[in-house]
This record gives structure tokens, C-alpha cells and sequence, in this order.
């Protein structure tokens, strides 16, 4: 039974999780009388599930300190950042094919590129010119 009369297999769950940290009984009763004095018997009110929230913030910390959970921790960030890395060289080897093509673009070739799309724009407008010509002869436009 605890100090403010209530039998141990009574006690809520949440009070449970709280008194699990702590080995020293001087301080599981305050626990214990604190929970009682905020809660007033109802496990819903907000200071008991806030600290019921803090509690288990503290446990997750203290095991987070564990070893093995930190190798853990560690493989899913490599592994995350090896998925980054995947898609960053994806990225650039467009990029590098990109800038490869406007390397390989000279000046010399832009002009003779300029230099043969004029020379078509002028042979083929008399040669369209002709070809309407004929076109409206047939159709008797």
C-alpha cells in the first residue's frame, strides 16, 4: 500500500512509467504524492500526461545513449545519405552532358551552323515561291 492509501496493484499505468525510473522510494513517494496532488485521482488532466510525456522523452534519451542504437542511427543516416549522394550524381552527369555539348560548340561551328540555315531559308523560298505558283496554276486560284 503507498503513503497516500491506495493499494500498489491500483496504481496507474501512467504513474507506473515514472516510478520505473526511479530506484530510491524517498522519491517514488513524492512522485507519488505529486501525481495525486496534480491529478487528483484522474490519470487525463494535463500535468500528469505531460509529465508522462516527459518521462518517456527521458527514457528515450537515456537509451538512445546505448551503443548499439547509436550504430543504428548511424546506418540509417548513411543509408539516407547515400540515397542523396545517388541522386546528386544523377543530377550532375546531366549537367556534365550539358556542359560537354555547349563545350563542343565553337564558334566556328556556330557560324557554319548560322551560316547553312541562311543558305537553306534562301534556296528554299524561291523554290516554295515556284511550287505555290504551280500549285494555284492547278487549282485555278
Amino acid at each position: 500500500m503507498s503513503s497516500n492509501g491506495q493499494a500498489d496493484a491500483a496504481v496507474p499505468s501512467e504513474l507506473n512509467v515514472m516510478l520505473d525510473l526511479y530506484s530510491d522510494e524517498e522519491d517514488r513517494n513524492a512522485i507519488r504524492k505529486a501525481y495525486h496532488d496534480l491529478a487528483h485521482g484522474d490519470a487525463k488532466t494535463f500535468p500528469v500526461q505531460f509529465s508522462v510525456l516527459l518521462t518517456a522523452h527521458a527514457q528515450a534519451l537515456k537509451a538512445y545513449q546505448r551503443p548499439d542504437l547509436d550504430i543504428r542511427k548511424a546506418q540509417v543516416d548513411v543509408s539516407r545519405l547515400t540515397a542523396a549522394v545517388d541522386s546528386l550524381t544523377k543530377r550532375c552527369e546531366s549537367v556534365s552532358q550539358t556542359i560537354a555539348i555547349v563545350e563542343s560548340l565553337t564558334r566556328t561551328r556556330l557560324r557554319w551552323a548560322i551560316t547553312i540555315a541562311f543558305g537553306v531559308g534562301v534556296v528554299t523560298i524561291p523554290v516554295l515561291d515556284v511550287f505555290v505558283g504551280w500549285l494555284c496554276g492547278l487549282l485555278h486560284c
